[in-house]
């Protein structure tokens, strides 16, 4: 089946987690890297105020520098590929909440050093840059962050004592938890809530299945490569549905059209994506060889028969396929008119067999046939 094709709704609201963080995570990225570039410039105007230290704070300073860079690098040259960039960021973003607590617990534990206190207000500022800046899963946070705060609280106790650091623990935890996972928490439901009214844009409220805009869309994606040889455009069409509406109301009709979806549904789910186009069309993108092809379309005549039978209405289709090993060539247009055209053929010979003329599904070749 289509790689391009995004079945995991997991992956999709996470991808829409990624796409629609972007922008506020470059600007948190850049004034995290502004201020490095800062510190950096400061450790030179005051290199006395940090004494022996001052190399050990300019390395702190340049590694978040390097990682802040290195960041907006990795996204600028994956920003146009969704799915690029997701995979990236799926090793990317844990890795660098990961480095950016650890380099706050470092920072904090240095300065406890030379000062003899615990300031946690970096750690703390972290632990709100982290989930502004990195899009993660509350889950994933939470596991990252409780592991750095025993780290924290371990070093608040060990140098101030339990009693003094109650305040800090208390207003530390409220802080880290309550804002940190949140935030996470309301990105991850505005995604998820991008991701269904985008699935609800594109998808048929009669019968469920992707509609003619993500249709649209998938021709875009597969026209933009050469088609894979085992390529197939499949079509399919309902007999009679107009005669349907007129003899029994379009609550009938509309019983074929779902009927039908179920039956090209069960029968192609396996092998390619389906589509309601339209009216009483339906397309089915197919990556098969010929002889499953063949199968799925015999077997698709047969399921609908078996339909009519349980639900005591006659559904009737009419079928077309085109592959692209069998027009070279071809791109997904021109497959698209040749199952067309075979469809309408298919459904000229129906009209034929039970004695009605509609000049309207006539192809060229029915048109000779006839003269």
């Amino acid at each position: 089946m289509n790689s391009m094709i995004v079945s995991d709704k997991n992956k999709q609201v996470r991808m829409s987690l990624y796409n629609s963080s972007q922008g506020i995570s470059m600007i948190a990225l850049i004034i995290v890297a502004a201020f490095e570039i800062m510190m950096l410039g400061y450790t030179v105007l005051n290199a006395g105020l940090y004494g022996p230290y001052i190399w050990k704070y300019r390395v702190y300073y340049l590694s978040l520098l390097a990682v802040a860079v290195l960041y907006l690098i990795l996204n600028s040259y994956a920003k146009k590929d969704l799915e690029h960039r997701y995979t990236l960021l799926m090793a990317a973003n844990p890795a660098c909440a990961i480095f950016f607590f650890a380099w706050a617990l470092a920072i904090t534990f240095s300065d406890s050093l030379v000062t003899g206190q615990v300031d946690p207000s970096v750690f703390m500022t972290f632990s709100m840059v982290v989930p502004l800046i990195f899009s993660l899963p509350p889950a994933i946070y939470s596991v990252i962050a409780i592991v750095s705060d025993v780290f924290m609280l371990y070093l608040i106790i060990s140098v101030t004592g339990v009693a003094a650091s109650l305040i800090n623990i208390i207003v530390f935890f409220v802080f880290q938890f309550v804002l940190g996972i949140g935030f996470l928490q309301l990105k991850m439901n505005l995604s998820e809530r991008i991701v269904q009214e985008e699935e609800n844009a594109r998808t048929d409220v009669m019968t469920g299945l992707p509609n003619r805009r993500e249709y649209e869309e998938e021709l875009k994606r597969i026209g933009e490569k050469p088609l894979p040889d085992d390529l197939h455009y499949v079509v399919i069409d309902i007999n009679g549905l107009k005669d349907v509406n007129d003899s029994y109301g379009h609550e009938s009709g509309d019983k074929l059209i779902i009927g039908a979806a179920r039956c090209i549904e069960k029968c192609f789910r396996d092998w390619g994506k389906q589509y309601r186009i339209g009216g009483d069309e339906f397309v089915i993108l197919l990556y098969a060889q010929q002889d499953t092809v063949d199968q799925l379309i015999s077997a698709v005549e047969r399921i609908t028969e078996e339909w009519s039978e349980d639900n005591g209405i006659t559904l009737s289709i009419s079928c077309g396929a085109a592959g692209s090993s069998e027009y070279p060539g071809y791109g997904i247009t021109e497959l698209a008119r040749a199952a067309d055209e075979r469809m309408y053929e298919e459904k000229a010979r129906y009209y034929k067999s039970i004695g009605k003329e509609r000049r309207r599904y006539r192809t060229k070749a029915s048109d000779a046939e006839a003269s």
